[in-house]
């Protein structure tokens, strides 16, 4: 089946386009799709970071059902985006029993890390999106990252 227009894809690898009217893009960029150029599984997207658009192959993509991201994410004082596992260690410091913070997975693109402090360290729990739930156990499932946290 198709994409419809406005699905967001992240792509699996790096791109270099050779033809003129294909898009380059990296490993982990978000693609949106304008529209299906043939049933051969070519579309036209645009890449959310570079807002360039182009051609580009199905082949390349999988559909970021993952991030359906809820704009109340960046009101949450907890969320950190894309920063580093070392940087989240930074952040909390001096380290303290419950202190946490949810990072984008920087090695897998598309999960969350769970960041959690204790009196002795910092745990990093992968939060892995499967089955379009959010999961840290494979036990409890989460509808969204702000249900998991609460």
């Amino acid at each position: 089946k198709g994409w419809e227009p406005g699905t967001q894809c992240m792509a699996k690898g790096d791109h270099k386009s050779t033809k003129e009217d294909e898009l380059s893009f990296h490993k982990g960029d978000i693609l949106t799709i304008i529209k299906a150029v043939n049933n051969k599984g070519w579309y036209r997207a645009k890449n959310n970071k570079t807002e360039e658009e182009g051609l580009i192959s199905r082949n390349y993509l999988r559909e970021r059902e993952a991030i359906r991201v809820d704009p109340n994410l960046s009101l949450m004082p907890w969320f950190h985006g894309k920063i580093s596992g070392e940087d989240a260690v930074r952040v909390l410091q001096p380290n303290e029993d419950g202190l946490f913070l949810v990072r984008e997975s920087i090695r897998h693109p598309g999960d969350y890390v769970l960041c959690v402090s204790s009196k002795e360290e910092v745990s990093h729990y992968r939060v892995i999106y499967k089955d379009n739930k959010l999961t840290i156990d494979e036990e409890n499932y989460f509808f969204n990252l702000i249900e998991l946290i609460e």
